[in-house]
Parts: C-alpha cells; structure tokens; sequence
C-alpha cells in the first residue's frame, strides 16, 4: 500500500471519528486493512540453491525436484528431469561436482497467472448505515460491483523473483573439466523461496525444451605388421578384418569380434557399442587398447526446433599400427614341424634381447575362421573351438621331466654341495625311505660319472640324490633359484595371456592343502616332477639365461604402436627382468653339460643333431603324466658358447615317445631355420 493512500484511509477514518463523536448514535467497527504474507530474506534463497547444488552433486534428482516450484510440475515431470541430469552424468562420465554460490538478486519476471495459492481479493463489503444516522457522503461506492461470472478471477501481474548465480565445476571423465556459469531463479511460495527451473540451467542452449545426445566417431582399427613389413592382419574398407597370413602364428595375432549385449556389460563404459569390434584372443585381444584407438565424443545439445550445439566435445584418437617381433620363416618352420601332432607347442625366443621370434601351437588356427568363414582364397572355414585357438606355447602348462635338471645342477653349484669336478654315480635305482626311483627303462652307467655324462644320460638316481644333499644345506635354495629364473610367475611379455605355471615350494603347498615343503617333494621337483608346472614360454626364456650367461630377458613381442600420422604411442624396449645370482663360471658349466646331450655317444640328444655343425645345449625331458603317454620336452640353444637362438618344444601325451627321440628333431629344424638366415 502505498504511503498516500495509507494517509488517506487514516483521515477518512479521523472524520469518521469525528462525527460519531457528534451523534448519538451507533457507528460501525473500522473497515479492516488488508494484510500480505510474510516474505523469506534473500538469505534463504542462497540456502534453497546451495541445498539444490547439494543434492546435484549427490545425484540426487528427487531432492532437486523437491525444490521446484510446483507450478512447473505439468510441463516438467519429474520423470522428465532426473533423465535430463542422469542423461548428462552419464553421457560426460560424471565424476565429481564441485559447486558454489553467490549474492542473490532481484529480478522481475513476466507476468503471469496469480498461484492459486494466492487468490485475488475481493472486494471488501461496507457495513449497512443506521437509519436513523445521518447521511455522510463519501466518495467510496456504498456497494461494490458485482464480479462478473465470465471473467477469470485469477489475475496476471508481474512476479517478484531472485536469482541466485551458481558456479559448478565438473570433473568429466569423458570431457575434463567442464565450467558452467548458471544463476536459479526463485520466486515465492507461500511457504518460501522455490525454484524456477529449466532445461537451460543445465545448459542454455537447451532452452525450455531441449534434449542431450551423444555423438561418437571412431577411427580405423590399426593393423598388425612385422618389423619386415609383413601384414599380419588388417581391416579392410568394407570395415571387414582379415588375416593377410592365414594360420601362420595365427594363436599369436588372435581374432576380432562383433561385441554383444552380454559384452556390453563391461565395455559399454568403455565406449564400446553393438556391433563394435573387440579383440577376443592373442595380439587382437592384447593390445585392443592400442589397436582400436579412442573414440571421439560430442556432447550436443538439440533443440525443439531441432537445432543442434556442440556443448562438449574430445577428438578421436585413430587405432594404432602395432609392430611385433615373429619372424615368418622361423614361425612357419616352427608350425610346420608341429603339423603332424594333434597337440603340440613351441616357443622361440633371441637369448640376447628376449625378442619372441615364434610361438607356435597344434592344432592350427586361421583367424579368418572367426571373421570371414573363408581363406581369403574364398575355402570356407568352419569356426574354430575353443581348444584350437588355445595357445600352447603361453598358457600350456606341464611338467617339465627331466628339462629341469639344469636347474637342479645350477642349485648344486651354488650352495656348493657340486663342482665341476664332482663324480656321481648313475644306477638304475636309487632308495628314498620306501620309495624307489628309477632311470628311464631301468638304464645306468658303470662307476663314477661325471655330472655332464650324468646329464646326457639324463641319470635320475644321480640328479635326485644331488637334489637332497642341496636341501640339506638350504632348504629353499632350489625353490628361490626358480623364482629367479621366471617360474611360478608371468613372464612379463606384455600384450598376450599366458599361464604363469607351478613353482611347488613351501608357501604353495600350505596353501593348496599339501602340508610344507621336504626332502621328498624336492626330490621329486629335482627331474621336474610333483606339483611344478612350467609354459614353453618359460623354458625357452630361462635356457636362454642359462646360455648368456644369467640374463633374464622379460619376452617382448610387440616394439611399438603407431599412428597413422607417424606418431609413436607406444614403444617396448628390451627389457631384463633378472640377474640369475650365479656365477659366470658355474653357468658355463651347466652349458657343458647340455652340450654334452647333444654330443656324447649315449646322449639323448646326439642323434637328433648328428651333423649340424653348430654346438647345440639342449636337454631331452620326459614327463609322467600319471598314463602310458608321457610329455615330451626339448629346450635348447645355440651356438652353446654363445646362443642366437633359444627354442623349447613339447609334444604334450606322446604315445611311448621321449623328449631325445621326437622333440629334439623339431627344434633341430627350427634351429637349422634360424641359421640358414
């Protein structure tokens, strides 16, 4: 009410007054003045924004919409608004939201329709005068007119608000850091400040009606090729990936997929979407990050008149070209010495950098099963199982029989129980408690031996007892010494799975309900026997260790990944993993005695390598395997004075085989391969 019309009502009322006073009659109570309804502080308004910024960061929509004006229920339901918000946290990876707010200020809206919450007055009735007092004429209507029944009682004026700026900081993972400069209007309710949402709080270029999409663009999967140029695999441009290569190292390169809705699960927060791509086995799986580059991201605002804005957006990283280290020919030799098993394996690897030149797995996969159904000749395929595109020469693991037994003579040299002076002697059995071992076909050599005759006799009951008397020095001393050679434990070589195998000491067998350790289960561990279990991976890298001179290369078959544009994204270097904590000297020993296998008359593996005119240390293993097929094992390297090359191969269940008799040719060709180049 304004001042002059408040003086106005007081003098009208003194009049009245005043001739009351003057007459004897009676004279109605004063017409009451209207009243208005408490208004909360501009405080308060702060405190419902700084409760609204609270509840946003918590994700907490039904607390946001709780402070709304219930006027915009109808036109925004709250169905509408938690998808709009959700839409955003998820769209951008919302991880955080940090939030502040400043000084309101007032702010005049448009008009509008009167809340019914606040209906309009009526107009205010004027008593009756007594008959029998005098008239007083007055410039007020002794009646008011009569509301007409056709016109909305509910009046449009315009409507006092405050804003209250608002500054939220978002941590995205999808964009960074997003800053957004927003004010909350408010207006009154009867019982405080509301707020007057909508969409443009989020984002002004929605409006009062817009909606969030998400737009991704993906780059070309990158290819796979060797550092001689060859392509290993390769998407074409009708977005099909093929394998140039077929089935060569065809366990090693692995296959692609369309992702799932069941895949989706876990790769959907990754950008992943139906239909995508995805590595499923070997390199392809491995290295997807790599390969598949990084989506980019526009987060877009639309418009009801279907204009778009760009809110946010990252670029796309295109998949990167991966380098790796298989030598094709060395690979091929490999692969086609394994063709005639139903189950085999072999690892190749460069004793001088750990680079994998082969690693190869029977039976045979061609990717281009799982991707085209056909060679690239146009034969059909059938889809490879599970078993066939197990890879052997990584996630095989087995007993090693009697290829362990240079780690048993290097424990001996050591701890000092052996020299290379030390004779043995090689009987056909040998007594532990109640148990008796035994040479392969009760086999045994006459008097004292030395310990390389030992080995190329491949003498358990000289190698068990040398394994007892390392025990009885130091316990752990043949365990400890496995663990420095990679056993029991990943290689390292990145960018494939591989099985990390059985190193049976004492924390392992309590912990798979097998008591400790003891003599027993190291004499059984000295011929590779009991619980130990190694990978073809792991025998070829520790020979090579063996062979240089103590260096444990960690495997590397992948050297650098780049982008189409040149730029380098990655790159592995040569990299050692462990120095062996052995002398030199004792490691040129164990490397006589391998030799020996190879060259002595009665060693298991001369025959294979009669005539090769390069010095090969390998030794024969025949495994147990609890049937009349045992594993035949034959890890070497070559020249033995200073190996290029070093090579373990298994032919897992080999009826009545030996690791002399049929692995040791295998890896004489690939080795014959290697030097022919």
């Amino acid at each position: 009410m304004s001042r002059h019309r408040f003086l106005r009502g007081r003098a009208a009322a003194a009049l009245l007054v005043l001739v009351t006073a003057c007459s004897s009659e009676a004279t109605p109570e004063p017409t009451p003045e209207p009243t208005t309804f408490p208004t909360a502080p501009p405080e308060a308004a702060a405190a419902l924004a700084t409760e609204y910024l609270r509840a946003w960061a918590a994700g907490d929509y039904a607390a946001m919409y709780a402070t709304l004006d219930p006027i915009l229920h109808a036109r925004y339901p709250i169905e509408r608004f938690t998808e709009l918000h959700a839409a955003f946290a998820d769209m951008a990876r919302v991880e955080e939201l940090r939030t502040t707010t400043g000084e309101p200020r007032i702010v005049a809206l448009l008009p509008e329709a009167r809340s019914a919450e606040f209906p309009a007055p009526t107009p205010t009735p004027r008593p009756s005068a007594d008959p029998s007092a005098r008239a007083i004429p007055s410039a007020v209507p002794s009646s008011a007119p009569s509301p007409d029944p056709d016109l909305d009682p509910v009046l449009a004026g315009p409507v006092p608000g405050l804003a209250v700026p608002i500054e939220i900081s978002v941590a995205s993972e999808r964009f960074g850091e997003l800053n957004l400069e927003r004010a909350l209007t408010m207006v009154h309710g009867r019982g405080g400040w509301l707020v007057r949402w909508n969409p443009s709080v989020v984002f002004p270029e929605l409006g009062e009606d817009g909606t969030l999409r998400l737009d991704r663009s993906l780059g070309q999967r990158g290819r796979i090729v060797g550092s001689d140029g060859t392509i290993w695999a390769e998407t074409r441009e009708d977005g099909v990936r093929i394998y140039p290569q077929e089935a060569l190292a065809g366990h090693v390169i692995g296959y692609v997929g369309a992702v799932t809705a069941e895949d989706l699960d876990t790769l959907a927060a990754t950008g992943y979407r139906a239909e995508d791509l995805v590595g499923r086995s070997g390199l392809e799986y491995g290295a997807e990050a790599l390969l598949r580059g990084t989506p980019g991201w526009s987060l877009v605002a639309v418009s009801p008149d279907a204009a778009e804005s760009v809110l946010a957006e990252t670029e796309m990283v295109a998949g990167a070209d991966i380098a790796i280290t298989i030598r094709p020919a060395i690979q091929a030799t490999a692969q086609d010495a394994l063709s005639p098993y139903a189950a085999a394996a072999t690892a190749v690897v460069d004793p001088k950098s750990g680079d994998v030149w082969a690693l190869a797995s029977q039976p045979a996969f061609n990717p281009n099963s799982m991707t085209l159904g056909t060679t690239l000749a146009g034969k059909p395929l059938a889809p490879a199982g599970g078993g066939q595109i197990f890879n052997k020469a990584v996630l095989g693991a087995y007993p090693a029989g009697s290829s362990f037994k240079p780690f048993t003579l290097v424990a001996a040299l050591k701890t000092g129980v052996a020299t290379p002076a030390t004779r043995v002697t090689c009987p056909a059995t040998w007594q532990y408690g109640d148990f008796t071992f035994r040479n392969y076909m009760n086999h045994t050599l006459p008097g004292q031996v030395t310990l390389a005759e030992a080995m190329a006799f491949s003498c358990n009951t000289s190698y068990m007892p040398l394994s007892l008397s390392v025990y009885e020095r130091e316990e752990t001393a043949l365990t400890d010494l496995l663990h420095e050679f990679g056993f029991g434990a990943a290689t390292g070589i990145t960018y494939l799975v591989e099985e990390t195998g059985i190193v049976p000491d004492d924390a392992w067998l309590a912990a798979n309900g097998r008591g400790g350790y003891s003599g027993f289960e190291q004499i059984q561990l000295s011929i590779g026997q009991g619980a130990f279990l190694g990978t073809p991976l792991q025998l070829a890298n520790a020979y090579a260790a063996i062979g240089n001179g103590g260096t444990l290369w960690t495997p590397r078959i992948l050297t650098t990944a780049t982008l189409p544009d040149g730029t380098l994204v990655a790159e592995v270097e040569p990299t050692v993993a462990q120095e062996i904590s052995v002398s030199a000297e004792d490691l040129a020993y164990v490397t006589d005695t391998l030799e020996a296998v190879t060259t002595l008359p009665y060693g298991t593996g001369t025959a294979a390598f009669a005539g090769f005119g390069i010095p090969v240390a390998g030794k024969s293993g025949t495994a147990e395997t609890g049937t009349l097929d045992p594993h035949a094992w034959f890890p070497a390297y070559a020249p033995a004075d200073d190996p290029s090359i070093s090579v373990a191969t298994i032919l897992p269940n080999i009826a009545l085989g030996t690791g002399g008799t049929d692995a040791a040719p295998l890896v004489r060709r690939v080795m014959a391969a290697h030097f022919a180049d």
